[in-house]
């Protein structure tokens, strides 16, 4: 079972119901692996997420980065697909000028300019949301100077937005990202934009791992819907139904 985390798996508040979480521990117990795929960086799935029963696999930052948790829960990186450095620094460089917050993951972990996390106050989302960005983000002063060196797995670009809703600088932003082709450009959840090498997408990544399992795509189903619904059959929950390999 693959399932993303916001919107799917986590409560608005961004949490893992006992409900959910005993429901999933329901289908580890017949051996079926549990896989996150999230738009998130590592550091952003919380501790219970990871800490369920057969969850061994995490497809992140929107399947640039696959990591596989060990019997020491430590992380190993098994598939990542970079932007080009060059590139997503000028792409960060000509946002800097904007009031908007484009974030770089790098190595699993998430940072900012430290002179834009006051825009994170101006977020017209919800304050736990607010929370988990800010408590996600490390700040860095010279933002250019530190990614000289650094493997870029996805830059997700937050919005600030004015008393009406309106994000402040969208458009800009927009006009901007059409100069890089090369990088796929997705809204989440927030109405932010989450940019990332073109090849790096949840379903590329999932059918990556998959064949790393010998699972066949035919056994994959995908969805969006919530884990947990209301009126919702326990079969039509099953996020990205799949049996565990035979290893």
């Amino acid at each position: 079972i693959a399932f993303d985390l916001d919107g799917t798996l986590l409560t608005e508040k961004k949490t893992l119901t006992p409900r959910t979480a005993l429901t999933l521990k329901h289908f580890a117990d017949t051996g079926t692996l549990l896989v996150v795929c999230t738009g998130r960086a590592l550091i952003g799935v919380p501790d219970d997420v990871s800490a369920l029963k057969g969850c061994k696999y995490m497809i992140t930052a929107n399947g640039a980065a696959v990591y596989e948790k060990k019997d020491d829960c430590s992380y190993t990186l098994i598939s990542e697909h970079l932007m080009d450095n060059q590139r997503a620094r000028e792409l960060m460089r000509r946002l800097s000028a904007y009031r908007v917050m484009p974030d770089p993951f790098i190595d699993g972990k998430c940072f900012m300019y430290a002179d834009k996390r006051y825009l994170i106050d101006m977020m017209d989302v919800s304050a736990e949301m607010r929370d988990y960005v800010r408590m996600s983000r490390t700040p860095v002063e010279n933002m250019d100077e530190f990614l000289s060196d650094k493997k870029i797995q996805k830059i997700t670009i937050n919005f600030a937005s004015y008393p009406d809703g309106h994000r402040i600088d969208y458009d800009e932003t927009v006009n901007i990202l059409s100069d890089y082709p090369e990088f796929t450009k997705v809204t989440g959840g927030i109405k932010n934009i989450e940019v990332s090498d073109v090849y790096a997408t949840k379903g590329n990544a999932l059918m990556e791992l998959s064949s790393s399992l010998d699972i066949s795509p035919d056994e994959i189903i995908p969805t969006e819907l919530p884990f947990i619904a209301p009126n919702t059959s326990l079969s039509t929950r099953c996020a990205m139904n799949f049996p565990a390999s035979s290893s």
